[in-house]
């Protein structure tokens, strides 16, 4: 009974993959087309995912070098230096994973 099972599973199995293969054969040029669809979108996304990152690093390290040139207490100054760099690494690395 095993051995009809697993016969019966194979046969099923390969029907359902001939079935999926002959469909994306007939199909092939709408897939192609929906895939550079998406490709395009993609991209166009990611050009602004990137602009909009360059402008806050941008913000960032006007802020940065404003917390740094400004005259405040030392242990403030360190903290917000800590914290400001933290962000800047972040978002540089966020920069070359989109670029990428």
């Amino acid at each position: 009974m095993n051995q009809h099972n697993n016969l019966l599973s194979f046969v099923l199995g390969a029907a359902i993959g001939g079935a999926a293969a002959y469909y994306a054969y007939k199909h092939k040029d709408e897939i192609l087309e929906k895939i550079n669809d998406m490709e395009d979108n993609l991209h166009f996304d990611q050009h602004e995912w990137i602009e909009k990152a360059k402008e806050q690093l941008d913000r960032l390290t006007h802020k940065f070098q404003s917390t740094v040139f400004t005259p405040s207490d030392d242990a403030i100054k360190e903290d917000e230096i800590a914290r400001l760099t933290e962000e800047l690494n972040a978002l540089r690395q966020e920069i070359q994973t989109l670029k990428a």
